[in-house]
């Protein structure tokens, strides 16, 4: 069966959509107003400058209007503007499809070579500029793993699997499961994310609390460089120096191409079970998470959403005419004004997820929480993957939607979660709009937990990006100043790169610097992503090489 297209200006599938609720569109109007359509134009009229030279390169190389289009950017608010406005700041030269590490590095050699600057691209789904070709005095060319896809090799008796770093996530379950095993890295881009992306930016998988973030499972790697291919072969622990695979994990890019990578994965589990339950409270959700988290067992996923993403999820949701009066009843009463959605769900044996229920369901009854059954998980469960084409829909009806997170301790969380909220909404207000700003807790650790964001505001046509930036500058200042971390699993990116001093200090930027130069010297290895500044290429022997 042939791959399904995806569609080159917003998410997903061409063939696929997610309609906007007239409850929805009713919560927004109150909440917000009315705002400016974000129509689309036809992609014949972007208007796409000639190609720069580039070098001859030693793999399938494409340069004609339509690839370049496609490869141009990720999926972050201001690319998705961009392509449906047809105002891209810049376009890739030419798109390189190697298909195996030996051409990737000789690929890497020619465009050192040839001072040609590379942007290494995946599922192509980053939010955060990782992939967004900038303009530049050099030709730029994407190199993107679309074709080095598939399981390598298999160690059953270990539990290791080797991918190929261009496979997506759909694929690597469906590789596993015959074998009775599973990965359970799920990332809500997991349908279009690659192997390669989700170790370069350090993914979480919405089962993260239980499986792990992608930091847990890597085991070994493979990288191709300009100076070779450099593999960290997998062990299962090792004290031969600091962690050289963690430096490797979160690199974005900036330090060679991850052409392989072997995972740990875990047998099929004989059971699966979830709840969805109604919290009197933000605080007394955050209480019930803590506590599961930190008591155990540990259930798999953990997600508290805050009274305002409570209150449109249900605006999302369309019921029968009996389910939403009982709905309203339940939300109707006194205690539950502020009501907080929390799904859980476990995974394993049938005695251990029987008994992680009943030990959690104690946790919440005695918090106030009332169980409302398995339906809201099952409809979370089914749909996940589909909210965010609920992005384009909005757009094309006059609202903006964009998401940011974050991750602190837990005794941190609740002051966080405020500062975020109050400086975004004052920053709207300042801007002359108005904005509505979601949250829910997910990721959870015995020790913190990730806050995931998403504001909405009535879009203003022709300012679309400058609206967006004003609430986003904010609630990144608020993130570094409240003890946040800057991103939790979006990335670095461009769009955080101004911020990454403050979190690891300017030993750590001297630190990256110089490992980024000892492996890419020439700087032309996704040039700005990650760090402010790339290295300055050094002077060069007639071979090509660095003095």
């Amino acid at each position: 069966m042939p791959d399904r297209e995806r569609r080159w200006n917003g998410w997903g599938f061409a063939d696929e959509s997610a309609p906007v609720p007239e409850s929805a569109r009713t919560w927004l109007s109150k909440r917000l107003g009315a705002g400016d359509r974000l129509s689309a134009v036809p992609e014949r009229d972007v208007r796409i400058p000639p190609a720069r030279p580039v070098p001859d390169l030693p793999a399938t190389t494409l340069s004609d209007p339509s690839s370049r289009l496609r490869h141009a950017c990720g999926l972050g608010f201001p690319d998705v503007v961009r392509l449906r406005t047809g105002a891209l700041e810049a376009f890739p030269d030419a798109v390189c499809f190697p298909e195996n590490t030996r051409q990737v590095v000789a690929v890497l050699q020619s465009a050192a070579a040839a001072e040609v600057a590379l942007v290494l691209r995946g599922g192509g789904t980053s939010v955060v500029g990782g992939i967004t070709v900038r303009p530049g005095p050099r030709p730029t060319v994407v190199l993107t793993l679309d074709r080095l896809r598939g399981l390598a090799s298999l160690d059953s008796v270990s539990l290791l699997a080797t991918f190929r770093a261009g496979t997506l996530g759909p694929e690597v379950e469906g590789a596993l499961a015959p074998c009775g095993l599973r990965l359970g890295h799920e990332p809500q881009s997991f349908e279009f994310s690659s192997v390669g992306g989700w170790v370069a930016t350090r993914s979480a998988g919405q089962r993260s609390t239980g499986i792990g973030k992608i930091d847990d499972l890597v085991a070994g790697l493979e990288v191709a460089t300009p100076g070779g291919v450099w593999r960290l072969p997998a062990q299962p622990a090792s004290a031969a120096g600091p962690e050289l695979r963690r430096l490797v994990i979160g690199s974005e890019g900036c330090l060679g191409v991850i052409t392989e990578v072997t995972l740990r994965v875990r047998p099929l589990p004989e059971c699966r079970d979830g709840v969805a339950v109604l919290v009197p409270g933000w605080s007394a959700g955050m209480e019930v998470c803590r506590a599961l988290l930190q008591r155990g067992p540990v259930p798999e996923v953990v997600r508290l959403s805050d009274p305002d993403e409570t209150s449109f999820g249900i605006a999302l949701t369309e019921l029968p005419r009996l389910a939403s009066s009982v709905r309203n009843a339940i939300f109707g009463l006194r205690r539950f004004r502020h009501g907080c959605l929390l799904l859980l769900e476990w995974a394993g044996s049938l005695q251990k997820v029987t008994l992680a229920r009943q030990t959690a369901a104690k946790v919440w009854r005695d918090s106030g929480g009332l169980a409302l059954g398995r339906t809201g998980w099952q409809r979370w469960l089914d749909e996940r993957f589909r909210h965010p084409y609920v992005r384009d829909a909005l757009l094309s009806a006059g609202w903006g939607v964009d998401t940011l997170e974050t991750a602190t301790r837990w005794s941190a969380l609740a002051a966080l979660h405020n500062a975020v909220r109050e400086a975004m909404t004052v920053a709207a207000q300042k801007a002359g709009f108005r904005t509505a700003v979601l949250c829910h807790l997910s990721h959870a650790y015995r020790d913190g937990a990730s806050l995931y964001f998403t504001f909405l505001w009535p879009l203003r046509c022709g300012d679309e990006i400058g609206q967006w930036q004003a609430v986003k500058d904010a609630a990144s200042e608020a993130i570094i100043s409240n003890g946040g971390t800057i991103t939790h699993h979006h990335g670095v990116g461009t769009m955080h790169a101004p911020y990454l001093e403050r979190e690891v200090g300017e030993q750590g930027i001297a630190a990256l610097a110089a490992v980024t130069r000892a492996l890419d010297p020439q700087g032309f290895l996704n040039p700005g992503v990650l760090l402010l500044q790339t290295p300055e290429p050094g002077p060069r022997t007639p071979g090509g090489r660095e003095e």
